[in-house]
């Protein structure tokens, strides 16, 4: 599953030693800058706990990263927020919208729902359901009464259409707390 860590630092970057700090964790990491102080890096894999361990001994720059599935405006905003919510550590989206919510900041919300605004209610539905049968194929497709390559297109389907792959237990707290915050008016 493709993964972006996207990242923040409060200097200008000094490429080449930035992207060797990295290299030894993600050794085949291509870098994309989008400005002097800003970027992500993509990874199958996820390494966020030997990341911080490396973050936690480092002292020569400060960097935050945020571990997201594509690169659109409510990852850009939640990056910003996690600078400040968690300097030189890496997090997920989720820690960083939980940070918010519990200082009562729900400026997230509108670009978390629209994240989900252009998925069929089809869709939606088993991506739900799925959730809700811990992420159980069999259980979904029976409780929503469709067969299991039925269920497996869908989620197909909705992985291709979100970018968010909810076999991921990262991902599908994600969509969770979407679900959640909707269902509460927010």
């Amino acid at each position: 599953m493709k993964r972006l860590y996207l990242f923040l630092t409060n200097d200008d970057i000094e490429t080449i030693s930035f992207e060797r700090f990295f290299l030894d964790i993600f050794p085949d990491a291509k870098f994309t800058y989008s400005s002097p102080k800003e970027g992500y890096f993509e990874s199958e894999e996820d390494k966020v706990f030997e990341l911080n361990q490396k973050l936690s001994l480092n002292r020569e720059m400060e960097v935050s990263l945020v571990v997201a599935h594509r690169d659109w405006p409510l990852e850009k905003k939640l990056l910003q927020e996690a600078a400040g919510y968690f300097p030189n550590q890496c997090v997920y989206l989720t820690d960083v919208i939980m940070k918010e919510l519990t200082f009562g900041n729900f400026s997230s919300i509108p670009l978390l729902s629209s994240e989900f605004r252009h998925v069929n209610k089809e869709l939606m539905s088993t991506a739900g359901t799925f959730l809700r049968s811990g992420l159980n194929g069999l259980r979904t497709a029976e409780a929503e009464n469709i067969h299991r390559n039925t269920f497996n297109y869908r989620l197909n389907r909705f992985i291709e259409v979100t970018g968010l792959d909810i076999r991921d237990y990262h991902n599908a707290l994600l969509l969770e707390l979407y679900f959640q915050l909707a269902s509460n008016g927010r």
